[in-house]
């Protein structure tokens, strides 16, 4: 089979582009042919024969006004990846194309394209964009359903995205185009990763029979538990408010000493915050290290009494928490969202209401205090994985997903 799988970086970013990028993999060892529609970039993967790359858009960096007025326009339909993806589907003929993360960067131009051309189209949802301008379901680190019914105005109104009215304006505006001229609807089928996404797209909206839901897989093999471990318990992650590492902090200076140190991996808008309140309260066992490479970060994870995910938005299906089971180490995560789905109560480890320091407190003290109790579920987590996460399950099911758009 011929597949195009799309995605706006192709590369290791993120959650998104590590399925993305393993999906292509596997795929392609099962015998498919995977061509790819990306954005140009220095760090890209190496391109087989057939790939296409749009022009880099970084919508973060510091740009002119002209440069901004150029890019909302793109973000809401980007004319080169189109071009692109129609030829793609001239040249390579794709069977089936699998869409990933392509809002802004690729922007939904690319589905009308590919649709244009008659290629059935599914798309995985790694976030709430769908049915969110600004991708979380957050205003202001706060929960919020405000655009449920197409109300897109709230966006704006709230400067959902990247605290900006202007970037909140082109945001409202592209889900009001698409909306109107229907583009989602020449979506065939969305993969949820978790039922907690299935089940809150279909609230919004979206009707169930375009809904399945699909689980991430995780190669066991590049996980290694580690035979000690260190006197520490590890949060990784993006230091924004969605995270709820205040929450952490506040519920480690709660913690009695003799405690575990906190290592918090990861780097975002709120870690200068977050450093001072932690110097603030004198938790000179909180150490704040930056981003890490996959492998350090495997190691130090793997050497962890306990992972936290204190997360205090509607996370999806976590890398955070499936690679700490790989590593058969338990997680205390936060009782929200799809995170209740792996943190299984007292099996895989603990989980807690959001934004709770005392209870999420209570729990660091109950785990770290029984590491054979730790270890005996950090097992169970690594089994889970095994047996529910398999590369060639995934597979299979994806294959047979394909086969049915075809047919």
């Amino acid at each position: 089979m011929i597949l195009l799988l799309a995605n706006k970086f192709h590369y290791l970013k993120g959650g998104a582009e590590r399925y993305y990028l393993d999906q292509s993999a596997h795929l392609a060892a099962r015998g498919h042919r995977v061509v790819h529609l990306s954005m140009a970039h220095p760090s890209n993967l190496p391109a087989v024969e057939g790939d296409r790359f749009v022009e880099e858009v970084d919508y973060r960096g510091r740009m002119g006004w002209g440069a901004k007025i150029r890019h909302a326009g793109r973000s809401i339909y980007n004319h080169e990846a189109a071009v692109g993806a129609r030829a793609i589907a001239r040249d390579a003929r794709p069977q089936i194309a699998h869409l990933h993360n392509i809002y802004h960067q690729l922007s939904p131009s690319i589905i009308r394209a590919l649709a244009g051309a008659g290629i059935p189209i599914v798309q995985t949802l790694h976030d709430y964009k769908l049915i969110c301008p600004a991708y979380l379901l957050l205003t202001h680190g706060e929960v919020c359903e405000r655009c449920r019914g197409g109300r897109y105005y709230h966006a704006t109104a709230h400067r959902c995205l990247l605290d900006s009215r202007g970037a909140s304006m082109v945001a409202t505006s592209e889900a009001y185009l698409h909306r109107w001229i229907r583009t989602y609807e020449k979506v065939r089928l969305f993969l949820c990763p978790s039922q907690f996404m299935l089940e809150k797209v279909a609230e919004f909206g979206i009707a169930r029979d375009r809904l399945e839901r699909l689980p991430y897989f995780l190669p066991l093999e590049r996980f290694e538990p580690a035979a000690e471990r260190g006197a520490y318990a590890v949060f990784a992650g993006r230091l924004s408010r969605e995270k709820g590492v205040a929450t952490l902090i506040a519920a480690h200076a709660r913690l009695a000493k003799p405690r575990l140190a906190l290592r918090i991996l990861g780097d975002g808008p709120l870690r200068g915050e977050l450093e001072r309140t932690a110097a603030e309260l004198g938790l000179d066992d909180v150490s704040f290290e930056g981003q890490k490479g996959l492998a350090e970060l495997t190691a130090i994870v793997a050497r962890a009494r306990l992972t936290v995910v204190p997360s205090e938005w509607y996370e999806n299906y976590p890398y955070a928490i499936l690679e700490a089971f790989a590593l058969a180490r338990p997680v205390i995560g936060s009782r929200i969202g799809g995170i209740p789905e792996l943190v299984r109560e007292g099996e895989t480890g603990i989980t807690v209401p959001p934004g709770d320091a005392a209870a999420l407190s209570d729990a660091i003290a109950r785990l770290s205090g029984d590491p054979t109790g730790a270890d005996a579920m950090g097992r169970r987590a690594r089994e889970w994985v095994a047996k529910e996460l398999a590369p060639s399950h995934h597979i299979d099911r994806l294959e047979a997903i394909y086969a049915g758009l075809l047919r």
